[in-house]
């Protein structure tokens, strides 16, 4: 006789919420990865023109180091939650230090704009591998 067993969530590894949640740290990542890709294209080409005019400063260049780590760490993120995070969090604060001394017309702004998308997206996966253990 075949029996037909009810969906029961709790017996399972993923619950719906974790997939919820899961869901929306890659969402959330997609645009975190965009937005470094469009940083990186954009400081590039002003980081070019200030290399040939002389204006080269060490901030510019570890900023775009530090925002090509985050992105590729939010991309790690997706396989390695706990690795990709970790460095996410961790390049966020200094990205956002960086940012707020390159551009002194806004700074806020500018901190805000450069590392909240690294950290938010490490958050959410951080969240994601602490529900899953």
């Amino acid at each position: 006789m075949l029996h037909i067993i009810p969906n029961d969530h709790s017996n399972s590894n993923h619950a719906p919420e974790l997939d919820e949640l899961r869901f929306l740290a890659r969402s959330v990542g997609i645009l975190a990865i965009l937005t470094g890709l469009i940083y990186l294209r954009a400081l590039s080409t002003s980081s070019g023109a200030i290399l040939r005019n002389g204006e080269w400063t060490p901030g510019s260049v570890f900023l775009v180091g530090l925002i090509a780590l985050a992105t590729l760490a939010v991309l790690c993120a997706w396989r390695w939650e706990t690795a990709g995070s970790v460095i996410a969090l961790l390049c966020a604060p200094a990205i956002a230090l960086l940012a707020y001394d390159t551009y002194p017309e806004h700074p806020w702004f500018a901190a805000f704009a450069y590392g909240s998308p690294f950290l938010i997206t490490g958050g959410l996966f951080l969240t994601c591998h602490r529900r899953h253990h």
